[in-house]
């Protein structure tokens, strides 16, 4: 058998930014919420290299039609017949306020607001609701997370290494066009809002090592470094059959989807207040953080439509109440075990049964302060 011989190189880097926030979960909470982000030895989030090789082997499965091709990127292992990975992911660095990757141990952040905020960033407060529409409490309804902000950028590369023939170049290419997929998102709750992002820079070059050895040597390990023998690269993003739905509302009359938070301004003192949160803007690279943003959240759009939808999926099949006395059948339609539901919204009976939504909504950032009232209330006891 005549051994491969991996003479090509063919390298990847890419600046992403965040469109909304994200969350790579460290598996751990804290003082502050049940969830916080991965966080590297400055405290600063980062997004393992494991993270992105994940996402990027999803999106294959669901992108390409040959399950070989997966095999021959990603690596395989089947009892005692397997194949590393050809594909090496870094981990991806955030930026600081002069939009330069943040690399190895540094001293203690002061006058980088950008560094600052995704240190401590907000925390998002969440719901669970029940078939009734109200907080289920009996199973932990109210929980929150510590997710990066959104507009945070992040540098990261990619390095195949392959023979050079044509399926090799082929399989680099279907992984340049997986990367232009328009639904593809990083980390955990993806199909609430989070983890949507665009590229803002792309630089790619495929090194023969026979002819292009010096070059390769020139390329930096760091990322912190820019590298001058890469070639910059642009795409538009890959046209899928996807359908796009895009609703116009004007309330009739007041409206809040709350943090539950106080609030102290012009208007007064209100004990709960729309949520708000805070992002970065970039302006001829450099990086600024806007605080108080009104914010509609993708997970109240969701969770309105979910609830919606299981209603009048019941009343087009006949599963009205009067079906059974037994309350406990009442939740076989309702939720996540509704079947409209968990097609189109997904589901997550445990560790090993579930599966992702098909509906992909993102958080809505108002470009302009709406008008707020302060609106009082009398609470009444029984």
């Amino acid at each position: 058998i005549m051994p491969i011989l991996f003479t090509h190189r063919h390298i990847l880097r890419a600046t992403i930014e965040f469109q909304t926030p994200f969350l790579v979960a460290a598996g751990r909470d804290n003082d502050f919420a049940d969830a916080v982000f991965v966080a590297d030895a400055n405290g600063l989030p980062m997004i393992p290299g494991t993270s992105l090789a994940g996402v990027l082997r999803s999106a294959m499965k669901a992108y390409v039609q040959d399950p070989l091709q997966i095999q021959r990127i990603f690596g395989y292992q089947q009892g005692s017949d397997g194949q590393g990975s050809r594909l090496n992911v870094s981990c991806a660095l955030i930026h600081n306020a002069k939009n330069k990757p943040v690399e190895g141990l540094q001293p203690p952040i002061r006058n980088d607001e950008v560094l600052a905020t995704a240190q401590n960033p907000l925390i998002r407060d969440h719901v669970r609701i029940h078939h009734r529409g109200a907080a289920d409490a009996a199973s932990h309804g109210k929980f929150d997370e510590m997710a990066v902000c959104a507009g945070h950028r992040f540098t990261f590369e990619l390095e195949m290494v392959s023979d050079g023939q044509a399926q090799a170049m082929q399989d680099w290419e279907t992984l340049l066009q997986v990367l232009r997929l328009p639904y593809l998102r990083i980390g955990g709750k993806t199909r609430r809002g989070f983890g949507a992002f665009k590229f803002v820079r792309l630089q790619q070059r495929t090194f023969d090592l026979r002819r292009d050895f010096d070059d390769y040597q020139r390329h930096p390990v760091e990322l912190s470094k820019p590298s001058v023998v890469l070639e910059e690269l642009t795409f538009q993003l890959e046209k899928m059959p996807f359908k796009h739905i895009e609703v116009r509302m004007k309330p009739k009359g007041y409206w809040m989807i709350g943090g539950g938070a106080d609030r102290e301004d012009q208007t007064g003192n209100a004990d709960m207040a729309p949520f708000r949160d805070m992002r970065i803007v970039w302006e001829q690279d450099q990086g600024k953080v806007q605080r108080d943003i009104a914010v509609i959240p993708a997970a109240s759009i969701k969770g309105a439509l979910a609830h919606r939808t299981a209603f009048h999926y019941n009343a087009m099949v006949g599963n009205f109440i009067e079906i059974s006395d037994d309350p406990n059948k009442l939740y076989e339609y309702t939720g996540e075990n509704n079947p409209a539901v968990q097609q189109l919204f997904g589901f997550s009976k445990n560790e090993s049964d579930g599966r992702k939504g098909r509906v992909v909504i993102d958080d809505i950032y108002l470009a302009k302060e709406p008008p707020q009232q302060l609106v009082h209330h009398v609470g009444i006891d029984r």
